[in-house]
């Protein structure tokens, strides 16, 4: 692991101590055997960035997602091959089925509703939307950019929809189900869905863009929407860990949630994609890899384990200047 000390060694020394930052760390078998944290969670306040701080995980948010979903499945409430348009009337446009594994594994060809925001005439970048406005739009559209379940085509809408469709089937919304079901089992109180702007998050990071026009030499960015499902978690180091513990003992249970959620799903033509449900999982070196990453407003985040060596790594940033590397991180850990 020396290299990817390293890595974090050089990194630090090109970010100032005063400004924006990371945190990480690394597990193995259940032990924190690195963890550092560089720079500040509030620039206007000076607060330091801890392993209590909260960072925005942006898509790393998806696998709570899934897993809230998979859970569902495992009920009986819902199976992986059910047209989920019975549920989700927004679909109706599209006048075809969708399969719930199409969803989960970004092959429903269904557009992101990104680049629809962005041409809504009278529609300025830093406007407010929800959940509420994407499934709007989402309403509106009605044309697949491929089959279903024949390309891996990523969509922020897919995971909007399935935010939808547990809050429909279970009769809570997705952040309750996640806390009851996922989180407060474990212990985990403070890793929550962030779905209502208004709310106070304890130990909540800002983040911010270099700008040297500016004073202090940062614009600070302000988020402009409170969508889950596809993003919304805020999460630090302390909680990740815990949540990274049990992560590799379901590794060790061939029947457990997590191997549900990394259940190949092929394509029509038989090809298996790395994404599976809201994670990936690949091969370096010989070595199973399962990753997940998130990047929005500054923000960019990393979780990637080594289920081999029981290790996992975590990357939480508050600004672009130290986002994570994946290629140069496994390349270092894989050392």
């Amino acid at each position: 692991m020396q290299a990817l000390w390293e890595y974090y060694r050089q990194l630090e020394a090109r970010l100032p101590a005063h400004g924006p930052g990371f945190s990480v760390a690394v597990m193995r078998d259940t032990e924190t055997v690195f963890e550092r944290h560089h720079g500040l969670a509030s620039l206007e306040l000076k607060v330091p960035l801890s392993r209590d701080s909260a960072y925005y995980l942006a898509s790393e948010s998806k696998q709570f997602t899934a897993a809230c979903v998979m859970t569902l499945v495992r009920e009986g409430v819902v199976g992986l091959d059910d047209d989920v348009c019975p549920y989700l009337p927004e679909l109706a446009k599209f006048e075809q089925a969708f399969p719930l594994r199409s969803l989960l594994n970004h092959s429903s060809g269904i557009p992101d509703y990104f680049q629809f925001l962005q041409c809504q005439l009278g529609r300025h970048e830093a406007d407010y939307f929800n959940n509420d406005t994407i499934l709007g739009i989402i309403a509106c559209m009605d044309t697949v950019e491929c089959p279903a379940q024949t390309e891996y085509r990523y969509s922020n809408s897919n995971y909007i929809l399935l935010a939808a469709l547990v809050e429909r089937l279970a009769g809570m919304s997705l952040a309750d189900y996640a806390k009851k079901m996922l989180f407060e089992p474990l212990g985990i109180h403070r890793l929550t869905f962030d779905d209502d702007r208004s709310n106070v998050i304890e130990h909540r990071v800002s983040s911010y863009e270099a700008d040297p026009a500016r004073p202090f030499g940062y614009k600070q960015h302000l988020g402009n929407a409170n969508t889950v499902g596809d993003g919304g978690i805020y999460g630090s180091i302390a909680e990740l860990l815990r949540w990274e513990m049990a992560w590799h003992r379901q590794w060790a249970d061939s029947s457990s949630l997590l191997h549900a959620m990394l259940q190949p799903s092929p394509f029509v033509d038989g090809t298996v994609p790395d994404y599976r449900f809201g994670l990936e999982l690949t091969q370096r070196c010989g070595q199973d890899v399962v990753f997940h990453s998130g990047g929005l407003w500054g923000f960019g985040t990393l979780i990637v384990r080594l289920p081999h060596t029981r290790t996992s790594i975590i990357h939480l940033a508050n600004c672009e200047e130290a986002a994570p590397d994946m290629d140069r991180i496994l390349a270092a850990a894989l050392q």
